[in-house]
């Protein structure tokens, strides 16, 4: 909506005159709204044609300043009431107040630029018209004026001590009740300020860390408690409640402190504490909580090592157990305590580890499970010693392709009879186990089409030696299509079968024997094939002779799908 003065600049441009003060009051009824102006106008045209005394603007006046239209028509009881607690009444506003009380009405504005002219510090007994149309009674006007006057500063006075004591009171209790300390533990909750709220629950003789305050808050939230919420029920019972949770552990609360100028009460933040007792049945043993001071065990006796703050904290226990001394974390276990007390029960006793390893390790051989810098076992579900509630550091060495890994470290509290491990590794760590298995699969695949070349090349090469041996007992050439023909090897195969030299040394056959593919080389395209082969001969006259050749090498083309020989080399060694 408009202002006031706007509305008052629009009216005197619509109407043409200044609006009354009846016109005044209709506007702000309907908040100043434009739209309302000829309406208010017409209003008032109607009930009077002629302009009464209270409806003379200040125009209207010869060798007159102008009025603010919005200290005298504004009724002066309203705006005595939008005075908070925290502001002053102005001069204006305290003449305004003793004028409408004294005469019931509002001033007109020869009224307000007098009062104003003086400094509000007077209020006229009459209009100064009637001063001028009354002049014998100047006298017992001026007199009444003055009692009044002083009436009206006192009564001023009175009303601004009231104002301020009434703002005062508002003020200090709002910074000093249930709710402003509330307020403010939850703020800084939401801000995630820890050093705060470490702050709000610190005393002179006891004081959180930044850490501390953290511990509580996740704790909390890991229990789904609605901390805001808890606050607020300690808010509404003004102190007298707490947050208690199932097991009936008063967590948080507030405490009364001083009284502020003797009157209002100051709270702070309390936190209860967990009173912790130890059983042990370690020889020699000593707890240590936190930084504070190591504190010495009784071998099957139930100790009070005191009240400690109500989050989850390490504790460092040293004792001598049967397989050797031992020194680890114990990990308070909130979820165990009741009715604000924990009992720790540190007696050694044999857990099993069910160690479950990440995805990428689905092949690894070679498993060493490390425990609190011992080797644990080469399984992965050893049995080790602990502590309940006893910290383990748990990781493990691995081989791939007879490649060695290591696992990240990973913390689990011995709880249970059986400790669930889950294992992971770093990125670096599976980013090596890609490399290694991407290498290994290619050896495979490589390996693997040796191992078919080296098939194929068998059977070529069982197949020429049958060709060769037919050639043999028949003087013939069935093995041309195994050779480059254009090859030294194929002219010296001719040469011995069809040639003669069978003939001239008393060949009748050969009888196959063994064939052995010792090595398969490919080099420049070629295929160079050591083999074992051994035969026997057998002449004219029946006798027979045992051949072997250990080394025998066959240069090998590829030709299409098969190949042909285009060298042959024997050694006899």
């Amino acid at each position: 909506m408009a202002t006031k003065e706007k509305w008052v600049e629009l009216f005197e441009g619509v109407i043409g005159r200044k609006p009354s003060p009846e016109e005044f009051m209709a506007a702000k009824a309907v908040d100043f709204d434009l739209k309302s102006i000829q309406s208010i106008a017409g209003r008032s045209q109607k009930s009077s044609e002629q302009p009464t005394n209270s409806e003379i603007t200040p125009e209207d006046i010869p060798g007159k300043e102008k009025v603010d239209e919005q200290a005298v028509f504004e009724p002066a009881q309203e705006s005595t009431l939008k005075q908070t607690s925290e502001q002053v009444a102005t001069p204006q506003e305290i003449w305004l107040t003793a004028f409408h009380e004294a005469f019931k009405r509002q001033p007109s504005p020869e009224e307000f630029q007098m009062a104003q002219s003086q400094g509000f510090s007077s209020i006229p007994i009459h209009s100064k018209l009637t001063e001028k149309n009354n002049p014998s009674q100047l006298d017992i006007k001026k007199d009444k004026k003055q009692i009044f006057k002083k009436k009206v500063v006192l009564s001023g006075l009175g009303l601004l001590i009231l104002i301020s004591l009434i703002g005062s009171f508002f003020y200090l209790s709002s910074v000093t009740g249930v709710k402003a300390v509330t307020d403010k533990f939850a703020m800084a909750i939401k801000n995630k300020n820890y050093d705060q709220v470490a702050s709000l629950l610190s005393t002179d003789s006891d004081r959180w860390t930044r850490a501390e305050a953290k511990n509580l808050i996740s704790y909390l939230n890991r229990k789904d408690i609605n901390i805001e919420t808890e606050l607020s029920n300690i808010e509404k019972s003004n102190g007298e409640s707490s947050f208690t949770d199932e097991n009936d552990n008063q967590i948080l609360g507030v405490a009364k402190t001083s009284k502020k100028f003797g009157i209002f009460q100051e709270y702070r933040m309390l936190a209860y504490p967990v009173k912790v007792r130890i059983t042990t049945n370690l020889d020699g043993a000593t707890i240590k909580p936190g930084d504070k001071e190591t504190i010495n065990l009784k071998k099957d006796t139930q100790i009070e090592i005191g009240d400690f703050h109500f989050t989850e904290q390490d504790f460092l226990l040293k004792g001598k157990t049967e397989i050797g001394n031992i020194e680890t974390k114990i990990k308070l276990d909130l979820d165990k305590a009741k009715d604000n007390q924990l009992d720790l029960s540190l007696k050694s006793e044999k857990k099993q580890l069910n160690i479950t390893m990440p995805k990428e390790t689905s092949t690894a051989t070679g498993y060493k499970i490390i425990v609190n810098g011992k080797e644990a076992g080469d399984s992965l579900s050893p049995e080790v010693q602990v502590i309940p509630d006893q910290e383990l550091e748990v990781y493990a060495n691995f081989s791939m392709n007879d490649v060695s890994f290591t696992t990240n470290k990973e913390k689990v509290v011995a709880k249970d009879d059986r400790i669930e491990v889950v294992l992971t590794v770093s990125n670096d760590v599976v980013k090596r186990i890609k490399e290694v298995e991407a290498s290994q699969k290619a050896k495979e695949e490589e390996k693997r089409k040796q191992e078919e070349k080296k098939a194929q090349i068998s059977i070529f090469l069982s197949d020429y030696r049958s060709a060769v041996f037919d050639s043999v007992s028949s003087r013939s050439n069935y093995f041309s299509k195994y050779y480059d023909t254009s090859s030294a090897a194929y002219k010296e195969m001719v040469n011995w079968t069809t040639g003669g030299g069978v003939q001239k040394a008393k060949i009748d056959y050969y009888k196959p024997g063994a064939l052995e593919i010792r090595e398969v080389r490919e080099e420049k395209g070629s295929y160079i094939v050591t083999t074992y082969e051994d035969f026997t001969v057998y002449y004219i006259d029946n006798t027979p002779n045992s051949v072997n050749r250990k080394n025998k090498v066959y240069y090998l083309k590829p030709v299409g799908n098969s190949f042909v020989i285009y060298d042959i080399q024997v050694s006899e060694e």
